[in-house]
C-alpha cells in the first residue's frame, strides 16, 4: 500500500476528512504494529470555526495547526484523554481533522495492553472506538505533538485503494458552536459498527 504524503494533507479539512476513511492508520512500537481502518473522522476548519482549537487564534497549545498539513495536533483533555488530531491544508491555514474511531486490523492484544490504563472496555469491537480509546490503544501521547506522519517511523497511514460509502453528519458535542454547530463534518464508513455513535 503506499503510505499518504504530503500533498495529500495539504487540503481544506473538510476535504481530507471524508477521504481519510477506508485508509489504515499503522502505529509501529518498538517490533510491533497496531493497525486500523480508519472509518470516523471530524473536520476542523480555522477561527471563524467556533469547534476549532484556533477559534482564539494561535497559542502555545495549538500553533502546530498554523504549520504545513501532515503534522500531528494531539491534546489533553479532561485532563486525563488525548485526542489524535492531523493537520491539513497550507501552512498558516489552522485546520484539522479529528481522527475519532478505527477499526481494528492488526495487533489487538497490543491494544488490549495498552487499553488496561484507560479502564474496563467492553469488546473487540470498543477498542478503537472513540477518540481517548483510540490514543489509549495505539499508546499515543504528548509525546506525538507535531510528528510528521508523512515520514515518521512510528505512525503513518497507507492507502489501500478502497471507497468506502461514506455519510456525513454534525460533529459531536460542539452545542457552543453557533452556526457552525450543524455543518456536516463528521464523517462515517456507512453502517460501520465500529463508528462511536
Amino acid at each position: 500500500m503506499d503510505r499518504l504524503d504530503r500533498k495529500f494533507f495539504e487540503r481544506s479539512a473538510t476535504e481530507v476528512a471524508p477521504d481519510l476513511l477506508g485508509k489504515t492508520l499503522i502505529r509501529k512500537i518498538g517490533n510491533k504494529t497496531i493497525s486500523g481502518k480508519i472509518v470516523e473522522t471530524e473536520a476542523y476548519v480555522g477561527e471563524d470555526d467556533l469547534a476549532c482549537h484556533a477559534r482564539f487564534g494561535k497559542t502555545e497549545r495549538n500553533k502546530v495547526m498554523y504549520s504545513r498539513g501532515g503534522l500531528i495536533y494531539i491534546y489533553l483533555i479532561y485532563g486525563m484523554y488525548y485526542n489524535f488530531n492531523i493537520v491539513t491544508a497550507k501552512e498558516h491555514v489552522p485546520e484539522a481533522v479529528l481522527i475519532r474511531a478505527l477499526e481494528p486490523v492488526e495487533g489487538l492484544e497490543i491494544a488490549k495492553e495498552n487499553l488496561k490504563k484507560f479502564g474496563k472496555v467492553r469488546a473487540d469491537k470498543d477498542f478503537m472506538k472513540g477518540p481517548g480509546k483510540l490514543c489509549a490503544a495505539l499508546d499515543l501521547d504528548k509525546s506525538f505533538y507535531g510528528e510528521d506522519i508523512t515520514d515518521s517511523k512510528k505512525i503513518w497511514i497507507e492507502d489501500p485503494n478502497e471507497k468506502p460509502e461514506i455519510e456525513a453528519s454534525k460533529r459531536i458535542g460542539i452545542d457552543y458552536a453557533d452556526i457552525y454547530r450543524d455543518k456536516p463534518w463528521r464523517y462515517t464508513i456507512k453502517n460501520n459498527k465500529f463508528a462511536s455513535h
